[in-house]
């Protein structure tokens, strides 16, 4: 059951957003609900995500997806399987094991112990 306060607070906040909602949290101090926290990143990441649909066409609804389709992070591709090594820095393909066999004979990374086979 809501107090006058309470309901008139209620209703204000109805007619006006959550600003009101906001101004009275922090008249009681009380903490931000983890839900609330959560809608106000959306709000912020709403840009990136909108730009992210515009260049993929993909409606992203979680902004730290959008930080794992940097194609930075990902090494080149596999010269057997194609698929894209895990980092630039990757020794093997895990995907199909390329280059697994020659880890302990030389531990640098694939790409620069088979230049050849990456060379663009």
């Amino acid at each position: 059951m809501l107090e006058p306060d309470e309901f008139s607070l209620v209703m204000e906040a109805k007619q006006n957003g959550l600003a009101v909602v906001e101004r009275e949290r922090q008249r009681r101090q009380a903490p931000v609900p983890e839900q609330l926290e959560l809608d106000r990143v959306a709000e912020h990441f709403r840009a990136m995500l909108e730009m992210y649909r515009l260049l993929t066409g993909f409606e992203e609804t979680n902004p730290n997806a959008v930080w794992h389709h940097a194609t930075d992070q990902y090494g080149p591709p596999c010269p057997q399987c194609h698929k894209p090594l895990r980092t630039p820095e990757a020794r093997y393909c895990p995907q199909c094991g390329f280059g697994k066999h020659e880890i302990s004979a030389d531990p640098r990374p694939l790409r620069l112990k088979r230049s050849e086979l990456f060379s663009q």
